[in-house]
């Protein structure tokens, strides 16, 4: 496949090569170098704060660090950043914007204002970065996806739902997402009805997925995350015994009974008697017509047969054990350091993550806090058994979102209706390969064990999440839209201005175009935080000094080719 680039942004095959394959490659053990700047440990929240260090942060923290995030970063202190930005309140709501961007166009919500949602609120919230920062780990863990919820408001309120407990307990968390009827879609729980003598059992679909990727995962774990070995082997967490008593928890739970009168069949399947659009962001009712009472057994606890459906009572005890059961707080823990610092954390990390979120009561935001300021997040020096091992590849959306913090934009749409007129970006060839909110499985883009076969790292038993969506193709696709975007800007057309939604707007660095060396330079800290290491900087040099600076033009291109060549370096790509 040949990267499609046109006068006058050209840059060699073989140089775009050179960074962003070795970008791909940095977890095979190829292409290491260090990262741009040893970062050195905080000794607490008042330690002074360096540029390298306030990038990384923010790398981990936000959707991409602006040089006024940095220096309120640098003027608080890394824990009263933390606190400020877990306590302020969203700027405007997810299912707000879906509303405003339909009704500024005269049509019904679509899927992609969802989208547009998550990406305004990912460039333009500043002052609760890390609340959504943190709801987008959380969404990949708590997965929904507009490629099978159809209702865009509903979505939307979800991933409201996600940003709300972005800082509360683990266990209200779980109940809100368990009934969002979002989730009560997705996993086909929605409308599940007790067993009879028919031979209808209850759906089983929830039930399985609440253990395996919600809260206890498939094996025994000890407190630092590790795998109970029996015998050398290890312990799977239930069975399917558990599976089918959860199920039954999980029966008679339905739509919002938002009208009261009728009767209850016409509001637990919805039909036009008991119809309205509330029901679409509001959390599912307790139907006890259609709640099991026979004997409920999983995970070690029971509820007994009910004389009475109590389905409330049933529920209740289910994610109480759920949320205190000795799995969680390890298995939760590792995700979301995943998710935000590293794909291989030590079992040091991860324990001592997860002794604040057992010690807390499950409380996410001391858990985010205890992740972002772990001496192994700070000082991957610091990581063991090997320093190397530190650190994570950024998946396409964190970089793009980067990229457009970092770098000075405009989108109309924003500019008009307040919402940015982004478009899908799954497409692996000249996109992303990753667009918000459309994951292609309930297992999220990427699963959190995956190894990328035949690979050094695989043979060093290390994961890489996101390698699982990344190819030859995917590499180049990103490079192709990164390149298309710096010069002719993304997302929607506006056939009035006869242009895309977003441009760039990069005339700030004119000045230094003449100048290579410190055009690389100034755009490498504002990206990085650090200059870039010695053998990318002269690769990324070698593709932009031969090109003319005669013209605005031309030095727009050289601008945009400069950028471009980080954008896909190893030190962009990782985060260490």
């Amino acid at each position: 496949m040949l990267i499609r680039y046109t006068h006058p942004l050209r840059l060699p095959r073989r140089v775009l090569l050179a960074l962003g394959v070795c970008a791909a490659l940095v977890f095979l053990g190829g292409c290491q170098e260090e990262a741009p700047g040893a970062a050195r440990p905080q000794g607490g929240a008042l330690a002074p704060v360096t540029e390298v260090e306030g990038t990384r942060f923010l790398t981990q923290a936000t959707f991409g660090g602006r040089p006024e995030d940095l220096a309120r970063l640098q003027d608080m202190g890394l824990d009263a950043w933390i606190t400020a930005q877990m306590s302020a309140p969203v700027a405007r709501t997810h299912l707000a914007m879906v509303d405003q961007s339909a009704a500024s166009q005269g049509r019904s919500p679509q899927t992609q204002d969802v989208q547009q949602s998550w990406w305004t609120a990912a460039l333009t919230d500043h002052s609760a970065q890390l609340r959504h920062r943190v709801a987008f780990a959380l969404s990949q863990i708590f997965v929904v996806s507009t490629v099978s919820v159809s209702n865009p408001r509903t979505v939307a309120s979800y991933m409201d739902t996600l940003t709300q407990h972005a800082d509360g307990r683990y266990r209200d968390l779980l109940e809100a997402v368990v009934l969002h009827p979002a989730m009560g879609q997705y996993l086909s729980h929605l409308g599940n009805r007790k067993e009879d003598s028919s031979g209808r059992v209850p759906d089983e679909n929830l039930a399985r997925e609440v253990m395996q990727l919600f809260s206890i995962g498939l094996v025994q774990l000890d407190a630092n995350g590790q795998a109970v070995l029996v015998n050398k082997q290890p312990v799977e967490t239930y069975t399917s015994s558990d599976i089918k008593g959860l199920a039954r928890v999980f029966t008679g739970f339905s739509w919002a009974r938002t009208q009261q009168t009728g009767n209850w069949t016409d509001c637990f399947t919805r039909t036009a008697a008991c119809r309205d659009n509330r029901q679409d962001v509001l959390p599912m009712d307790a139907y006890p017509e259609a709640h099991a009472t026979t004997e409920k057994a999983f995970l070690g606890v029971r509820v007994p047969p009910q004389a009475t459906a109590d389905p409330k009572a049933s529920l209740k005890v289910a994610l109480d054990r759920l949320a205190t059961h000795p799995n969680t707080a390890p298995f939760i823990s590792r995700q979301l350091i995943q998710r935000l610092v590293s794909s291989n954390p030590s079992s040091q990390y991860v324990g001592d993550v997860s002794r604040v979120f057992a010690q807390t009561g499950g409380n996410l935001r001391e858990v985010v806090r205890a992740i972002l300021m772990h001496a192994e997040a700070r000082n991957p020096a610091s990581a063991a058994p090997n320093p190397s091992h530190a650190g994570r590849v950024r998946e396409p959306l964190l970089r793009m979102t980067h990229l457009m913090r970092a770098l000075p934009h405009q989108s109309l749409s924003y500019t008009k209706h307040g919402v940015y007129g982004t478009t899908d970006t799954s497409d692996m060839a000249n996109g992303l390969a990753q667009s918000p909110l459309r994951a292609p499985s309930v297992f999220n883009f990427y699963r959190p064990g995956y190894r990328l076969p035949q690979s050094r790292s695989g043979d060093a038993s290390l994961v890489a999440p996101e390698l699982q969506i990344a190819s030859e193709s995917a590499v180049l696709g990103y490079a192709n839209f990164v390149a298309s975007s710096l010069e002719y800007g993304w997302g929607g057309w506006h056939a009035n201005e006869r242009q895309r939604d977003m441009l760039f707007q990069l005339q700030g660095w004119l000045p230094l175009a003449g100048n290579p060396e410190q055009l690389i330079d100034t755009l490498s800290r504002r990206l990085l935080g650090a200059p870039l290491p010695a053998e990318a900087r002269s690769t990324a040099l070698a593709g932009i000094q031969s090109m003319p600076t005669e013209t605005e033009t031309q030095k727009l291109a050289r601008i945009r080719a400069a950028a471009l060549l980080i954008a896909v370096s190893p030190q962009f790509t990782v985060e260490q």
